[in-house]
């Protein structure tokens, strides 16, 4: 399946709210992402490591979060329940692999997944997908363990389907 019509696929899975949540996508699966219609991408930069603030300041930066902005996980729920959908029929959060500090991405997974049910209860999809290096793993922490964390563990796979 070329890249195009795999992000169409995708595309199509996402505009069932009921779908709304994070997963996790192979970089393969992602390829040609940017040419699906009707997916409003809201890329974070890649970064060095993730941490509390690199993902705060990257959320705010790809979400055009307002200028009064707190850098905190309640001032970005705020802004997260108070997106402007006009333009959008799916939003998805495109998260690279990176180091990670455990406790910071465990908190940005639950805000988001907290969000993603709040946009799903209003009819509206909000996707975040973490986007896993060709080895399928995120690094752990800097020592390189290679393991897959305990915070990414627990989220799935995006399924197969969704790129059919």
């Amino acid at each position: 399946m070329t890249p195009h019509a795999s992000s169409q696929a995708l595309a199509r899975f996402l505009a069932d709210p009921a779908r709304s949540g994070i997963y996790r996508l192979g970089a393969s699966g992602a390829m040609g992402i940017d040419e699906a219609e009707g997916l409003c991408l809201h890329r974070l930069p890649v970064c060095r490591r993730w941490t509390r603030e690199s993902l705060l300041d990257a959320l705010a930066v790809s979400l055009a979060f307002p200028a009064h902005f707190g850098r905190n996980w309640d001032a970005a729920w705020d802004c997260l329940t108070e997106l402007d959908w006009e333009a959008c029929g799916v939003r998805v959060v495109l998260v690279p692999a990176a180091p990670a500090d455990g406790g910071a991405m465990a908190t940005f997974l639950a805000l988001m997944d907290d969000a993603c049910d709040h946009w799903a209860d209003w009819g509206k999809t909000l996707a975040v997908l973490l986007l896993e290096e060709e080895a399928g793993v995120w690094v752990e922490d800097a020592r390189g363990e290679g393991k897959v964390p305990e915070w990414l563990a627990a989220v799935p796979h995006l399924p197969s389907t969704a790129l059919e």
